[in-house]
């Protein structure tokens, strides 16, 4: 039997070895799963035996993470902005870029934005990630989370359930906008946008993911089109809008939101490697 130092060293090596991605960090989650341990245990408990059943555990999780199945698929969960989520093959993995539209509204919020009446549209919610920290950071506000499909709303259903936020967030479904009984205050879309000839070309573990939720069509705008076309009755006369962009589609959205909101002020965020990544469309509802 292995000590628990010497199973993260190989786990990691065979990781490694096959050109996983982040190979020392999955060794680490890996073993907190099977052994069932918070981090700073699994630093100050090294020289703890894995059991035979706990050594049977990891390597079921290993054979499939050497297919390439995403490890969140794997053990179900992922955690984003500090809460852990329930994902399946039915939604997309919440990635660390997202998280930056998250504290870019709660910056907002911070700044004056929220009040007692602040509602805030999450579309293509998936795994309701967006959502649910909004929920859990702005109390106050009214959230409607949306989607399209029956299954992605079962995981945003239990993952709201589960953050005991269900009074705050009404989930929807129907086409991007549609859904919505009122006009909001602030939009947030993480929609696909990924053009359809570079789908082939992502990273494998990318590709177990829903083709739904990561193909934007030619140039990967289409659904994000369609949504700013449908945006104008459906946001108030100073509310904002946070797209997640790929830095190539700024100007291309950029010209579109002019189109459409002539009135309004853009600007860029960047995420954390500091690529442009979240496009926000102001229609006055102040500095922030």
């Amino acid at each position: 039997m292995a000590l628990l130092r010497e199973a993260v060293q190989q786990t990691h090596r065979t990781l490694e070895a096959c050109h996983i991605p982040d190979a020392r960090l999955e060794a680490e989650v890996m073993l907190m799963n099977v052994m069932r341990m918070q981090r700073h245990d699994l630093f100050s408990q090294q020289e703890t035996v894995v059991s035979p059943q706990q050594e049977q555990a990891l390597a079921g999780i290993m054979e499939r993470r050497l297919k390439r199945e995403p490890l969140a698929y794997i053990l179900q969960y992922r955690e984003f902005y500090g809460v852990n989520l329930l994902v399946n093959p039915d939604v997309l993995i919440p990635r660390p870029e997202t998280e930056c539209m998250v504290e870019h509204a709660l910056f907002m919020a911070l700044m004056g934005m929220e009040t007692p009446d602040l509602v805030v549209a999450d579309v293509g919610t998936g795994t309701g990630a967006i959502a649910v920290n909004l929920a859990l950071h702005l109390p106050a506000a009214r959230i409607y989370a949306m989607d399209n499909a029956d299954p992605v709303l079962d995981v945003a259903a239990y993952n709201i359930r589960a953050h005991n936020v269900a009074d705050r967030i009404t989930l929807a479904k129907g086409d991007l906008l549609e859904p919505l009984p009122e006009p909001v205050d602030l939009i947030l879309a993480n929609l696909p946008y990924v053009p359809t000839d570079r789908i082939p070309d992502l990273q494998p573990e990318v590709r177990w993911e829903p083709a739904a939720a990561l193909d934007g069509g030619p140039d990967g705008l289409d659904l994000i089109r369609r949504l700013l076309a449908q945006a104008p009755e459906r946001l108030k006369e100073h509310g904002i809008i946070l797209l997640e962009l790929d830095p190539e589609q700024v100007p291309a959205v950029t010209e579109l939101a002019g189109q459409l909101f002539p009135e309004a002020e853009t600007s860029v965020e960047k995420d954390l490697a500091q690529r442009d990544r979240i496009f926000v469309i102001n229609r006055g509802m102040g500095e922030y």
